[in-house]
């Protein structure tokens, strides 16, 4: 499990952004050795490669501090609350321990207490309510180095069955630019440091390790992949294709050259492999398994393990743009009208979410973004059990990506032009 640093919350271990306050989770290994940088083991006293005595750093009100204790009394409490980095309890062994007040902090501290075991659960506790425990302090470094992080998932399954027309990795966005003709552009989640990656018109987009894999629609939506500057664009085989799902070093696809059947890929182009003969459309693969529609059947919902065994029907609803998300996948009933559903991933517990007619769904976190249809396809969410629906943007809204707190949509009136708007509604703004 991954730990918020922000909020505590424990994630999945492929979780990049926490799954309840959204911050991005950094891992930190407060044993790392001050001297030569070598990542230590939480049992170790002395770096076991140049052999000084460690020390657990944090971060605190803009300076960096070195704890290095040992515990064991009441500390004194914080007159007022102060910011703490840590992802791991703090405990080493024979350390010297200081508690200073919100009053001393920047000053020769005092209070010092010098015990004889590692920090107990109950003192680490009352650290994170509201005591700090400190000793020295060292300067922070003038730079600090990025440390981005890489993904194991190449997008998420709803930006995927809506086009993939943006992805995240770490703090760069990637997106099909519509402003000048679907060319590939990155830009830092702050805004800054926008550049063009390619001239081609890219859609499908995945970013796994530093490479960007998509449907090159430039050369009539074949399979390539370039490194996330731009460089070494490879072509990684004829097919036409859709649907890519990049997990680890795999590529899953609907192949139209085909006839819409399920393949795989390795991320080099080798090991080329069909696992299902079915006519399909918005693949979703979880957990080692494909979960599709399968068009021979009526768009009935089926799942496929990835080696190509235990097909299975999950649902006799002509479904489309499913999400596979928490054990649940949520679809368009085209049964019913194009409402919204939910089932379970093994078929059963089949619930009916709203009344409207609804498409382009994207399930991401408590909520559903959709395009509502039966008021013009405006730009909706709702929470995933069916409530608190509200309207984001009166904009027709089609191909609905979520990336990093704003959903991206195509609009349909205005050329479709590629818009962003925050997932509260504000700061709606076309993006070039």
């Amino acid at each position: 499990m991954r730990k918020c640093q922000n909020c505590g919350v424990e994630n999945t271990e492929e979780s990049v952004f926490c799954k309840k306050c959204g911050t991005e989770i950094v891992e930190v290994n407060p044993y790392a050795c001050q001297e030569c940088g070598f990542d230590n083991t939480q049992d170790s006293v002395f770096c076991v490669k140049c052999g000084k005595k460690l020390s657990i750093t944090f971060q605190s009100e803009g300076q960096v501090e070195t704890a290095v204790f040992k515990a064991p009394e009441m500390p004194k409490p914080l007159i007022s609350s102060i910011s703490l980095l840590a992802t791991e309890p703090l405990a080493t062994e024979n350390v010297e321990q200081t508690f200073v007040t919100a009053s001393e902090i920047g000053t020769e501290t005092s209070n010092e207490i010098v015990g004889s075991q590692g920090m107990t659960e109950f003192d680490y506790n009352n650290f994170l309510n509201g005591y700090n425990y400190n000793s020295k302090k060292v300067k922070a470094p003038a730079v600090v180095e990025e440390q981005e992080v890489k993904n194991t998932f190449g997008n998420t399954v709803g930006n995927i069955v809506n086009e993939g027309v943006a992805a995240q990795e770490g703090s760069w966005i990637f997106y099909s630019n519509s402003s000048d003709k679907g060319s590939l552009y990155r830009v830092r989640t702050d805004g800054t440091e926008k550049m063009k990656v390619s001239e081609e018109v890219c859609f499908c987009i995945n970013v796994v390790d530093g490479w960007i894999y998509y449907r090159n629609n430039s050369d009539d939506g074949k399979l390539y992949k370039m490194r996330t500057d731009g460089s070494s664009r490879t072509k990684l085989n004829d097919d036409v294709v859709d649907c890519l799902n990049v997990v680890g070093d795999t590529i899953y696809y609907v192949n139209y050259s085909n006839d819409k059947k399920i393949y795989s890929v390795n991320i080099n182009g080798m090991d080329k492999k069909m696992i299902c003969n079915y006519k399909s459309m918005f693949i979703n693969v979880v957990d080692g398994w494909i979960y599709f529609c399968n068009i021979a059947k009526d768009n009935h919902l089926y799942r496929i393990a990835v080696d190509g065994t235990d097909l299975t029907e999950l649902n006799e609803d002509e479904s489309m743009h499913i999400n596979v998300v928490n054990d649940w996948i949520y679809y368009r009933n085209n049964s019913d009208g194009g409402t919204i559903y939910k089932i379970k991933t093994n078929g059963s517990q089949r619930i009916k979410l709203n009344e409207d007619e609804s498409s382009f769904v994207n399930v991401v976190d408590r909520w559903i973004y959709y395009g509502n249809v039966t008021q013009g396809i405006n730009l909706c969410k709702m929470k995933i059990d069916g409530t608190e629906t509200a309207l984001l943007s009166k904009d027709q809204s089609v191909n609905i990506n979520v990336v990093d707190d704003w959903v991206y949509y195509h609009n349909p009136v205005d050329g479709r032009k590629l818009y962003k708007i925050h997932t509260d509604g504000t700061e709606r703004q076309m993006v070039s």
